[in-house]
């Protein structure tokens, strides 16, 4: 069977090009960062301390804004240093986008918190609050978690 030189050429020019793009790594999300992670966790962890004092005790008088101040300047503190560290980690739109949405939403119960009368929240704040922070940290772990198989850390 008879091929034209034009037709051999391109044929070599494809192959060529397919080998060349099969070598290249294309990355389209950041590494893996462990600090991140654990910074994250310790924010989870005192989140959930704050709504497990509320469920068991949720009139005691610690829990009034005046007396949680301190919890509410940690997490902002926490998620804006995270917040930095991740902007200087290329292609890691998905998880500053996450940390994004984290700060709003510990502003609002921030807010939220400091604009009751008593100073406490109510008990049905308290279920929707621990729902939503519950299911944000939830979708944050779950990258790093596919991050940190992408990189085989176990």
């Amino acid at each position: 069977m008879f091929i034209p030189a034009l037709t051999k050429r391109r044929l070599i020019l494809l192959a060529a090009l397919f080998t060349l793009f099969a070598a290249c790594k294309v990355t389209l999300l950041s590494s893996y960062d462990e600090t991140t992670d654990k910074v994250l966790s310790e924010m989870q962890q005192s989140t959930t301390a704050f709504f497990v004092k509320y469920e068991v005790t949720p009139s005691a008088p610690e829990l009034k804004y005046g007396n949680q101040s301190a919890f509410y300047q940690g997490l902002i503190t926490s998620s804006r240093t995270l917040r930095i560290r991740n902007n200087a980690i290329e292609k890691n739109k998905p998880m500053i986008n996450m940390l994004d949405l984290l700060d709003d939403n510990i502003r609002l119960m921030d807010s939220l918190h400091r604009g009751k009368p008593d100073g406490l929240l109510a008990p049905h704040d308290v279920r929707l609050l621990k729902s939503a922070f519950e299911t944000q940290y939830t979708a944050m772990f779950k990258f790093i978690m596919a991050l940190k198989s992408r990189a085989g850390i176990k």
